[in-house]
Parts: structure tokens; C-alpha cells; sequence
């Protein structure tokens, strides 16, 4: 009987208190901060050999033609969680469509920079490594529709 008597004491108290003080405010949990995986300048040269190379298929804002896919907005989507180096062999071997395997690891890693850039994922201090085995642990950032252009 006094363990019933103890536990509603209890409880009354604790509504006391809650309703002197309000609700519990929890902290939401810490958002993991997007990674980034290259520097602004890599992009800057990504984007000067994107337009070389691959703006003709893909369009000059990466919006993708009728027949060939768009590098931003559903790109990102499809990507994320996507180990960079996929990507980045990918590019390596079948980009561009009219020529593909001519661009050198560097101008490889230059472009995806340049399409992450694109997609909302930060600039860092460190640039992207031109080979995909450098890439281990890299992974295409999953975009939030506020970080997606």
C-alpha cells in the first residue's frame, strides 16, 4: 500500500513541476554537417572543362536534354549514399558520350567537383583525389531540397 502511496505522491509532484516549468524540452539531435570533398577551385575547374566537354549533351545549367539525363535535382537523389568512386569510374570510362575514356583522373575529378558543386555539396580545404581508390569512405552527399539549385 505505501508503494502506491509513494508512486502517486510521486506523480502528482512530477505534474507539480510540469506544470510550473512547461513541457521538457528535448535538443533536437545534432545534424551531421555535409561533407565536403573538394576545394571551390576544383569546381572552378570542373566547371570550365564541363562546359567544354560535356555541356553539349547535358546543357549548359546540367538540366539534361530529352534523351540524355539532367546532373542536378534527381541526379543527386539517384546518387546519394553512392560511393564517389562508382561515379567517378563511371565518368572515367564512359564520358564523354562522343569520345569516351579521353579525360585525364584529373579533369575527371575536376568535373565531379564541379557536379557536386552543383548539387549543393560544400567546398572544403582538401581536393578531390584523381583515382577512385582515393576516393574510399567518399560518399555522394544525400542532398536536402534546400541545398539542391
Amino acid at each position: 500500500m505505501r508503494g502506491l502511496q509513494a508512486k502517486a505522491r510521486g506523480a502528482a509532484l512530477g505534474a507539480g513541476l510540469l506544470a510550473l516549468t512547461g513541457p521538457v524540452a528535448h535538443a533536437a539531435p545534432a545534424r551531421a554537417a555535409m561533407p565536403s570533398y573538394y576545394t571551390a577551385a576544383q569546381a572552378e575547374r570542373g566547371a570550365a572543362a564541363y562546359q567544354q566537354f560535356c555541356a553539349v549533351c547535358h546543357g549548359a545549367d546540367l538540366g539534361g536534354a530529352f534523351d540524355v539525363p539532367p546532373l542536378v535535382g534527381r541526379f543527386a537523389a539517384n546518387w546519394a549514399g553512392a560511393p564517389l568512386g562508382e561515379l567517378f569510374d563511371y565518368m572515367a570510362k564512359a564520358m564523354p558520350l562522343f569520345a569516351p575514356g579521353t579525360l585525364t583522373p584529373a579533369q575527371n575529378a575536376d568535373l565531379l567537383a564541379f557536379v557536386l558543386r552543383e548539387n549543393g555539396a560544400p567546398a572544403g580545404s582538401r581536393e578531390l583525389p584523381a583515382i577512385a581508390v582515393g576516393m574510399k569512405g567518399m560518399f555522394f552527399p544525400k542532398m536536402t531540397s534546400a541545398s539542391v539549385k
